[in-house]
């Protein structure tokens, strides 16, 4: 386990189908400038692919492979993961991003990554501070997509 890990709740005035709309449609992310997944199919568990990270979000892009674990519309759940080292020993994420419906307009969108592995255990690896800034900020972005819509 990291001291690094990263959760934000945001709240979306949108209906839950709506911002999984968005959600799930990771080949068209227009609305995050700091993280892409690229991969040659549809989110669904096993399918790999490669992460995009902008840290400044000004389209200077950072590859990273990753694959994507649970993904389930019934639980409105992408998850991905990616890693380092045999076993994932030096580093590894897991990232969620899950839709809580609050009421027929309203959703929560609960976004976490759990790091792991001697980098992060050290400190060193990744800008953790400048991630779960961007997180926040991707949070910020999906919902002024989805409510302005």
């Amino acid at each position: 386990m990291s001291r690094f890990n990263i959760s934000h709740e945001t709240i979306i005035n949108a209906p839950v189908e709506e911002v999984w709309k968005e959600l799930i449609a990771v080949d068209d992310w227009e609305w995050n400038k700091w993280t892409k997944l690229k991969a040659d199919s549809p989110a669904a568990e096993g399918v790999k692919g490669k992460l995009l990270a902008s840290y400044k979000g000004d389209e200077e892009w950072e590859v990273f492979d990753f694959r994507f674990g649970r993904v389930s519309e019934s639980e409105y759940l992408l998850t991905w993961m990616g890693g380092v080292g045999p076993k994932d020993i030096l580093f590894s994420g897991y990232h969620t991003m899950q839709l809580v419906k609050i009421s027929e307009g309203k959703t929560t969108l609960i976004h976490k990554e759990k790091f792991g592995g001697l980098l992060p255990a050290l400190g060193l690896g990744l800008p953790y501070k400048t991630l779960d800034r961007n997180y926040l900020l991707m949070n910020e972005a999906l919902k002024n997509c989805v409510e302005t819509k």
